[in-house]
């Protein structure tokens, strides 16, 4: 399959805006543009984003339920009762579970942890489960990361059992009666972080309980690399509070003396190097994730609570094996996927729903996954067990997976999660009605556009400008995760000198470019681009500028995350004749301020278009120049009267107070639909 072409889009440069930020904070406009493209405008906030550290973290107090909860379990410590921490199988779950767990032991609690089994149990609290911890001598339960829809399970040890609830996933309606609900998204809570992850929650309580017993210092941070680990993991938005615990557990992480966590660190190969929300993301959880989807997740709250460093190194090399055998089931299922893929036409094929007899359950997820971002289309994995499948979706922005769930729920055993993620159960002879009904579904609701992948450029720059200082500045805007994506950049007419296909079946492009500032770049992934670029001549592309270290040597290079030769003359001119860009609008409106000057006032589109070339050397047709009064007009800066056929005289509105935003008119909107539409395919 030929690689998917993507579309770039630009976010509305915001000039004045942007450099007023650089002015005040000393920062580069670049990323002073980066930050409003990320809602922080003033001053205030981009202080706070950028600097703010754990005096900028809530009272936990303020958590609905959190006093009750607390004082519960201080009774519990005081009377010796037997505590048991409920956990789940992923990263989140076991990192809640790990530091409740070590601030309990602290508290010198009688205290004990239960992970479910992913196979033979499934997610969050079962009656089963609860009436063993239950004959073996527990008399509090608290959850981590689960236990918001426990109602019925619940229900079952009420007068038996006292249950807290820490969870951060949505409530239903009708919460569980249980002893206490922490929660802030529950309705009434005053907390104002609503996103924690459920490692954040369990974070409030331990913190609410260090209070308890000894006051505000911060001697409890002592846990906040593995807060960090689990946030970065559940992929909740690394905004506000989650933001400084990732950013005050990474800081951590560099010098913990966590026996587990060196070990794994170790075991990673990222020992003596700087580890980011990338590293945790990409080979520290997955290596905690394996043991849940493929074995034990009680194996990784070991790991994370031993002191024993022999032990911890067995451990970490255990998680790593399950990994490898994650990753074998993993390419096994996805060679599966990719010959049913085989028999279908992926060119009208809006969703792709694939099935298979007894695929593991735990690692269609993440072959879903792989399969959105190869083929850019909603994807359901189905592992079929007797008579039943059980699915894992995943989705492109543009489809609401759960909405079009929600539709087909008459076909379905049971089904949740949320926009872009959701899992299900189905009988196996309802799985050709499923995939019939969402083909529908996205024929009626997506367009083409859709399933055109965007990379949004956070602003243009010259490639003079990347220096170590721009480095240094970028760097503040760490960690990224979502909702704080990495900002992307990008360079135009850059002379390509060299190309060369590097890494295994030739898999990565290294590019060499004529440039005296930066001129490494590696495309990770994109060697099938290399017969579309031409040596000597030039090119654009969309990039993250970084250090790349290798054996103790430190360079600049461009991280590319998408390359194209560069429009030539002839081409752009045909662009420039369909519809306008900013540019062509900035060419006009200044020609016309020029003309207003000079006192001539009536004029004809070929007037303007002279005057642009003799000015510009650009040509831009006389459709463009009409189409660019028109966008001048819908934003009334100025007036269009015509006194002959193709004469008509201007009229130039006083500039308005407020920033102009060029996407308020919708002919502008068009023409960069337009433009886009060609682009594609001239790239």
């Amino acid at each position: 399959m030929a690689r998917l072409q993507k579309a770039w889009r630009l976010f509305p440069v915001k000039g004045e805006l942007a450099s007023e930020l650089s002015r005040k904070l000393n920062i580069s406009r670049h990323i002073a543009q980066a930050l409003i493209n990320r809602g922080i405008t003033d001053e205030q906030k981009a202080v706070e984003f950028l600097y703010a550290g754990m005096e900028h973290i809530a009272d936990p107090y303020l958590l609905k339920d959190m006093g009750p909860a607390a004082l519960r379990i201080a009774h519990a410590l005081e009377a010796r009762e037997k505590i048991t921490i409920y956990g789940d199988y992923d990263v989140d779950g076991i990192t809640a579970c790990a530091i409740l767990y070590k601030t309990l032991s602290r508290l010198e609690a009688n205290v004990e942890f239960y992970i479910p089994d992913r196979q033979s149990e499934g997610y969050g609290l079962n009656i089963a489960a609860l009436n063993n911890l239950k004959q073996t001598g527990t008399t509090l339960v608290i959850t981590v990361d689960c236990g918001i829809s426990a109602i019925k399970e619940i229900e079952a040890v009420q007068g038996q059992l006292d249950i807290i609830v820490t969870d951060h996933h949505q409530p239903p309606q009708q919460l569980p009666p249980a002893l206490a609900i922490i929660n802030p998204k529950q309705p009434g809570c005053a907390y104002p972080e609503k996103n924690l992850a459920g490692v954040g929650v369990a974070f409030k309580l331990c913190q609410a309980l260090w209070q308890h017993y000894h006051g505000t210092g911060n001697s409890f941070f002592d846990y906040i690399e593995i807060v960090a680990i689990g946030t970065i993991a559940d992929i909740v938005p690394l905004t506000g509070e989650n933001r400084i615990l990732v950013k005050l557990g990474l800081n951590r992480l560099l010098t913990t003396d966590n026996p587990g966590i060196k070990a794994l660190v170790e075991v990673c190969g990222l020992t003596g190097k700087g580890i980011d929300s990338g590293s945790v993301g990409f080979v520290i959880a997955p290596r905690l994730n394996a043991v849940g989807r493929v074995s034990q997740a009680a194996t990784g709250v070991e790991l994370l609570l031993t002191n024993d460093s022999e032990y911890a190194r067995e451990l970490a090399n255990l998680l790593d094996e399950e990994n490898s055998a994650r990753q074998a089931i993993e390419k096994l299922i996805l060679a599966k996927a990719e010959e049913q893929l085989e028999a279908i036409e992926l060119s009208t094929a809006k969703v792709l729903v694939l099935a298979g007899e007894n695929w593991h359950s735990g690692v269609i997820g993440i072959v879903a996954s792989r399969l959105v971002e190869k083929y850019y289309k909603p994807v359901i994995m189905i592992s079929i067990q007797e008579g039943y499948g059980k699915g894992s979706c995943r989705s492109i922005p543009a489809f609401d997976i759960y909405t079009a769930l929600s539709r087909c729920s008459d076909i379905l055993t049971q089904f949740g999660g949320h926009h872009q993620a959701a899992g299900l159960t189905i009988p196996a002879e309802n799985i050709p009605l499923l995939r019939e009904r969402l083909q529908a579904i996205a024929k009626e609701t997506l367009s083409a556009a859709d399933y055109v992948p965007i990379l949004t450029i956070d602003s243009v720059l010259a490639l003079e400008e990347v220096n170590a200082a721009f480095i240094e500045q970028l760097a503040c805007l760490e960690p990224y995760g979502f909702a704080n994506p990495s900002p992307l950049f990008a360079c135009r007419n850059v002379k390509l000198r060299e190309k060369r296909l590097v890494g295994q079946q030739s898999r990565h492009l290294k590019l060499t470019l004529e440039h005296t500032s930066v001129n490494d770049v590696i495309a990770w992934n994109m060697g099938e681009l290399s017969d579309n670029l031409t040596c000597n001549e030039t090119i654009d592309m969309v990039f993250v500028p970084k250090y790349n270290e290798w054996q103790g040597h430190k360079k600049l290079q461009l991280t590319a995350r998408d390359v194209r030769q560069s429009l030539d003359r002839q081409t752009q001119a045909k662009l420039n004749a369909i519809a306008p860009d900013r540019d062509c609008l900035s060419q006009v409106y200044l020609t016309l301020k020029r003309y207003n000057r000079s006192g001539l006032h009536d004029l004809s589109l070929r007037n303007i278009s002279d005057n642009i070339f003799s000015n510009y050397k650009e040509t831009l047709s006389e459709r463009v120049i009409d189409l660019s009064l028109a966008i001048l007009g819908e934003l009334k800066l100025l007036t269009r009267e015509f006194v002959e056929q193709d004469v008509f005289r201007i009229h130039l509105q006083p500039a308005p107070t407020t920033k102009l935003e060029l996407t308020d008119s919708p002919t502008f909107r068009e023409s960069i639909r337009l433009r886009e539409e060609f682009l594609n395919q001239h790239i």
